[in-house]
């Protein structure tokens, strides 16, 4: 089962698939684009969408990556299988498409471990590196077979200079032997022929052969006779160099057409490419970034159709500042939906429900926030109504029903049905009452259902019948304009007369008009009125428990960053004081050192006197040293013992902040954790803390509960990497896992002993590094570091 064409147009489906073709930048891309329809398929669905989450990467890792170089080639390569001789610019087409190819291929191939499925079609792109450079031998850039093509066409072509060069030589010798006779002192051609002006009248002082008349009459041009072997000679060089060039053209052409097969499968490989990047340009263009890529699984996807949720939902069509909106369908809070609203806004909300399900399903990026959920249906019916619809197309009542007829003899538990103003264009009370059967037939059958109507009956009977829920869109009576904005739960209200009020009908006529309206009825809509109004009230509240919520969120960053600038400045001051102590420890040391010699050097009468000098100079240089290791222990107090594990509920107690804290989270990857401190909150480094006192929330030993080893502080890596003794297969296994960790980790620079000896495994290690995607270069390292024994890697930041 399909989604029917009508439906695909009435979404504007094609509309889209247009913008996507208009984003390919090959002809066979294009043709790929134009013929894509949604998938019901599973397994297709997700293979399409990881391509296009691969080509999304692709463009963010390699931005500059492209296929405008590329030809549409495959004509051209299968006439010359057939055995037609390809011109010197087609042949140049094919060199400069199979050498993109190649760059393309390479790429991606560097790329492979993020690009897995872009990599499994690169890798039909076959080895044209020998076609390539054989007509770049052959052919430059200007399109002309050069010299080097054969040795054939050099030697004729330099026989033929000179066969060239001797003929106009001797053509100006008469010339000048000729004076009186010449018209003109110029050497001409005609008809592929060398000639030179003579007059008319004095034709016969030169022999020759007549091969054009000026217009006046008065000037014959004229080959002589004596140079008319030395031009027979040239021309047939010229004939030789052609049909030697021809020859050539034909070789290249038969090596092209050999390759026709693999020619045909490289432009399919890169129409797929092509297509894949087209996506990515497309939701780059629709702002669709919002739902999780990771190019391997698309959780947003699921294989029942039993709900729907579109989180801020965009049409990909609608330009300027465009209302996103909000729609869940089906199990997980209601078995099926109507919409009932009833103003502006309700048919664009249907067709991008419509829509941005059959670009999920065609792989192409939906416009939606991170949140939405979709289903894979096994087709998509739409009946939608043309009065306020996107191309403003009119339709009748009957071709509404005929419509609706064909989409319910279609409809199954897995479908997707979409109904605009259904009901309208007949009678209010039969057209409510079909409406009410068509819907219950549509819940009964299983499809998920959105329907848009006019009809207020319509609303009752969905607010008593399980499985229908009500919605409106927003709609301003003081402004007289739709707000677009989708309101899931809430009935719509009847406006027809706050609007007229509005615009100044008189109020007798509104009065008269309300007497005529079923009093039960305008108590309903006075029903409706006060829900709106108390949800914009809980809504209002709800904005506010959020500025709240911000506010505090700034509090707490406030709190964290002047706990980190009272630790800075708690080290710098501590880091000043030491300085200071050691400078004048080595004061004091000198002058131990100066009083020590004195002593030495001192009579018996000034022993006493100097012994005690000394004796107080060791003093101060043991009071000195006392106070420098007090500040340096007082610098690593926090570190006297190892802290415990921190879980939640434990007292923390932060160096120089004289409070305790309470932990509200354990330790994150980073070393950082959450710490409430009295009513407020702060993020703070595990070097901040000073001890910790376990809380309840501890284990039962006393000891604190271990944290995940996710949550655990990352290793530290090594600086190197020693492969000696390893199988290359073992080495290069380990250098890809080591390679990994250290770019985690934040490593900059890798070491890598692979040892001298016969070179095999250092090869192998360097061919690996040139491909691998974390790699920014590499290099042997300086002779004293270990020269060809070790290589220096520096990685990606």
């Amino acid at each position: 089962m399909t989604t029917p064409e009508k439906s695909l147009i009435t979404l504007e489906y094609d509309k889209v698939i247009a913008r996507l073709a208009a984003q390919c930048q090959t002809a066979r891309g294009r043709a790929l684009a134009l013929t894509l329809k949604p998938s019901t398929e599973y397994g297709e669905v997700l293979h399409r969408q990881r391509l296009t989450a691969q080509g999304r990467r692709l463009r963010e890792m390699k931005p500059n990556v492209g296929l405008g170089a590329v030809r549409d080639i495959g004509t051209l390569v299968h006439q010359a299988g057939l055995g037609h001789s390809l011109e010197p610019a087609e042949l140049l087409d094919v060199q400069a498409t199979v050498a993109h190819a190649h760059t393309v291929r390479e790429t991606i191939d560097r790329l492979r471990v993020y690009l897995p499925f872009l990599a499994e079609i690169s890798d039909r792109i076959g080895d044209f590196r020998e076609v390539k450079t054989e007509i770049g031998r052959c052919i430059n850039q200007r399109a002309e077979v050069v010299d080097a093509a054969s040795p054939v066409l050099a030697q004729l072509r330099r026989e033929s200079r000179i066969a060239h060069d001797r003929l106009t030589a001797r053509l100006n010798q008469l010339l000048s032997s000729s004076r009186t006779a010449i018209q003109e002192p110029i050497v001409t051609l005609r008809d592929g022929r060398y000639v030179i002006p003579v007059k008319a009248e004095q034709r016969a002082q030169l022999r020759g052969i007549v091969h054009d008349v000026s217009s006046s009459g008065a000037t014959v041009f004229l080959e002589p006779l004596e140079t008319v072997e030395m031009g027979n000679r040239w021309r047939e060089m010229l004939a030789e160099e052609q049909r030697e060039i021809a020859r050539i053209l034909r070789e290249l052409s038969r090596r092209v057409g050999a390759r026709d097969a693999d020619v045909t499968e490289m432009i399919d490989a890169l129409a797929e490419i092509d297509l894949s990047l087209a996506k990515a340009r497309l939701g780059e263009d629709m702002s669709a970034k919002d739902l999780p890529h990771d190019g391997h699984e698309q959780p947003w996807l699921h294989k029942e159709s039993d709900g729907l949720f579109l989180e801020n939902a965009r049409h990909p069509l609608l330009t300027g500042d465009v209302v996103p909106v909000t729609v869940w369908l089906g199990a997980e809070r209601e078995n099926r939906k109507s919409e009932r609203p009833n103003t502006g806004g309700k048919t664009v909300a249907l067709k991008t429900v419509g829509l941005l399900s059959l670009m999920a399903q065609a792989g192409l990026p939906v416009p939606a926030g991170a949140n939405s959920r979709l289903p894979i249906f096994d087709a998509m019916y739409a009946d939608i109504g043309d009065e306020q619809s996107i191309e403003q197309s009119l339709s009748t009542f009957s071709s509404h029903i005929g419509n609706i007829i064909s989409i319910l003899e279609s409809a199954s538990s897995d479908s997707l049905v979409l109904l605009d103003e259904l009901g309208a264009g007949t009678d209010p009370v039969e057209g409510a009452a079909l409406a009410k059967a068509i819907l219950s037939h549509l819940l009964e059958v299983g499809a998920l259902t959105v329907a848009t109507t006019h009809h207020g009956e319509l609303k009752a009977f969905a607010h008593t019948t399980p499985g229908i829920v009500n919605a409106s869109v927003e709609f301003d009576v003081e402004t007289l304009s739709p707000t677009y904005r989708l309101h899931i739960g809430l009935p719509g209200q009847s406006n027809a007369l706050a609007i007229a009020q509005r615009l100044g009908m008189p109020e007798g006529i509104l009065e008269d008009a309300r007497s005529g309206i079923d009093p039960d009825r305008l108590a309903v809509e006075a029903l409706i009125s006060d829900l709106h109004r108390e949800r914009e009230a809980a809504q209002s509240a709800s904005a506010e428990q959020r500025s709240a919520a911000r506010e505090a969120e700034r509090a707490r960053a406030r709190v964290t960053k002047e706990l980190q600038s009272l630790e800075a400045n708690r080290t710098r001051l501590i880091d000043k004081t030491q300085r200071e102590m050691e400078a004048e420890l080595t004061q004091m040391r000198s002058r131990l050192r100066d009083a020590t010699r004195e002593l030495q050097k001192a009579g018996r009468l000034n022993v006493v006197e100097r012994a005690q000098a000394v004796e107080a100079a060791k003093e101060d240089v043991a009071e000195a040293e006392t106070s420098v290791k007090e500040v340096a222990k007082r610098k690593q107090r926090r570190r006297r013992v190892p802290l415990p594990q921190i879980a939640a509920g434990d007292q923390i107690f932060l160096v120089d902040v004289p409070t305790p804290g309470e932990a509200i989270s354990p330790l994150d990857e980073q070393g950082d954790l959450d710490v409430k401190l009295g009513s407020l909150r702060a993020r703070i480094n595990v070097r901040q803390i000073e001890r910790v006192e376990k809380g309840e929330m501890g284990n039962g030993d006393g000891r604190a509960a271990v944290p995940p080893a996710s949550r655990l502080p990352m290793p530290t890596i090594p600086p190197e990497l020693d492969l000696r003794g390893l199988t290359v297969d073992e080495a290069l296994l380990l250098i890809d896992q080591r390679l990994d960790d250290a770019a985690r980790a934040g490593v900059r620079e890798l070491r890598i002993i692979h040892g001298k000896g016969t070179g095999t495994l250092r090869r192998a290690v360097r061919n690996m590094l040139s491909k691998h995607a974390l790699v920014l270069g590499h290099a042997g390292a300086p002779p004293r570091g270990g020269g060809d024994g070790v290589t220096v890697v520096e990685l990606a930041g």
